[in-house]
């Protein structure tokens, strides 16, 4: 009896031994489990999928374009140029531009006012004296057709006073470069229709003139290809 007691109870200790010993690996295990899946899982703010930071060559404007790399200062980018400014085909003597003011000033200028002209004719005759040859002779005897006449009446019923002011004297489009003995002109003026009563009106309009300079050194129109 006490040696069959005596392997009980070294049997019950061997057997909470191995209990034990299983408990123990257990633990290790778990442990061991939660640390790799600790590791495998990033920590703090790392957590949170990072997004690179837009560059400066990448950063949209107000429209969604990408601006361009700003360059170094040795390697600078050259501004495109402003392109000149388109000059006349070819510039007119002075003498040729006085002569064309002159006789576009008193040939476009009425004065239907009491005292004043006397017919939409009495322009013509004005600008004959900046005029030479058939077109001269033309001017001083011209007669205004109906138009010129219905155009008349009208002004003189409202006492119109026309003014002319030029505004431009150049060489027209296609026209040949001037010599020294004729040039062609194209004069742009503001024309004002002053009523005694009433508001005034204003028009820009165009003339386009061919002069000759004379045996005296003057210069003269002698044709108004456009008219």
């Amino acid at each position: 009896m006490p040696k069959s007691h005596a392997a009980r109870v070294r049997a019950q200790r061997g057997t909470i031994a191995l209990f034990a010993a299983a408990a123990v690996l257990a633990a290790v295990g778990v442990t061991l489990l939660i640390g790799l899946r600790g590791a495998e899982r990033p920590t703090g703010s790392d957590s949170t999928p990072r997004t690179a930071a837009p560059s400066t060559t990448a950063t949209g404007n107000g429209s969604g374009s990408a601006r361009p790399a700003k360059t170094s200062p040795a390697s600078p980018v050259a501004e495109p140029s402003e392109s000149p400014a388109v000059s006349e085909p070819s510039s007119l003597p002075a003498p040729v531009q006085e002569a064309a003011r002159a006789f576009t000033t008193a040939w476009a200028s009425h004065d239907a006012r009491p005292g004043g002209d006397t017919s939409f004719d009495d322009a013509s005759r004005r600008a004959s004296a900046y005029a030479a040859g058939d077109l001269a002779e033309d001017l001083r005897t011209h007669t205004s057709g109906s138009a010129g006449g219905q155009q008349w009446l009208s002004w003189r019923d409202r006492q119109v006073h026309v003014t002319v002011a030029v505004l431009r004297v150049s060489v027209p489009d296609g026209a040949p470069a001037p010599s020294e003995e004729s040039s062609f002109a194209r004069v742009i003026y503001k024309l004002t229709e002053t009523p005694a009563k009433g508001h005034a009106t204003e028009s820009e309009e165009q003339v386009a003139l061919k002069l000759r300079r004379g045996a005296d050194g003057s210069w003269r129109v002698v044709e108004l290809p456009n008219v």
